[in-house]
């Protein structure tokens, strides 16, 4: 910053002794041309301080045009940038739209691998316990449930009578643990599912003691049948 004033100094000082040499090149003229010497010095101080005036005056609108260009070379850059930048409306719909339809088909992808696996899981761990024809129904009901649809028609389940009321609430909270079902909606689905094996447990007791980890059962608690 110094440096730069400095610099401005030595221009300044230049400018100014460059006009004082013309005023005193055009007293020096006054003179011979026989003007007396109060005249003389009047045309001296006259000349330095009107050519100094447009100095500065030069000066000051040199350095408006600067800016002025500096300026207005910004607002085009920004001007630029930014027509570059704007979406069209059409242009921004039909990303929406692209958007949307590949997040509603890997949503979809995702939740037919949840069902999958959950149908897996129950043939794994029903089929010793009830018929095929059975599980068939059940992972249909299944669907229905993780889709928020509700089955007109439900024909109770029938299991082995060594599964008790214990083994369906784990099997219940299971399923509604891997399809990130509440439990209130998870409990009214076994209730209606497996009516039979249900039948001496109101929704109530089904919500409290659904999750509830008991030694003797054969169907355990278990949270990790999707990953």
């Amino acid at each position: 910053m110094y440096l730069k004033k400095f610099e401005y100094f030595i221009l300044d000082s230049s400018v100014a002794g460059t006009l004082l040499l013309i005023a005193l090149a055009i007293r020096i003229e006054a003179v011979n041309a026989g003007f007396d010497q109060f005249s003389s010095n009047i045309i001296f101080i006259s000349v330095f301080i009107i050519s100094t005036g447009l100095y500065i005056s030069m000066q000051i609108a040199l350095y408006e045009i600067i800016i002025y260009l500096c300026h207005h070379s910004k607002s085009l850059s920004i001007h630029e940038h930014l027509n570059d930048s704007v979406i069209e409306p059409e242009q921004a719909f039909m990303e929406y739209e692209k958007l949307r339809s590949n997040t509603i088909i890997e949503q979809k992808r995702t939740n037919d691998k949840k069902l999958e696996l959950v149908h897996i899981y129950i043939h794994q761990t029903m089929a010793a316990y009830t018929s095929q024809e059975n599980l068939q129904r059940l992972c249909a009901y299944i669907s229905d449930f993780f889709q928020d649809k509700t089955a007109i028609d439900i024909i109770p389940i029938k299991v082995d009578s060594k599964l008790k009321a214990i083994d369906v609430m784990h099997l219940g909270w299971n399923i509604g643990k891997a399809l990130g079902k509440r439990r209130s909606y998870t409990a009214e689905f076994i209730k209606k599912v497996f009516a039979d094996t249900m039948k001496e447990n109101e929704i109530n007791t089904i919500i409290k003691k659904m999750s509830h980890s008991e030694t003797e059962c054969l169907i355990k608690l278990n949270p990790d049948i999707i990953q």
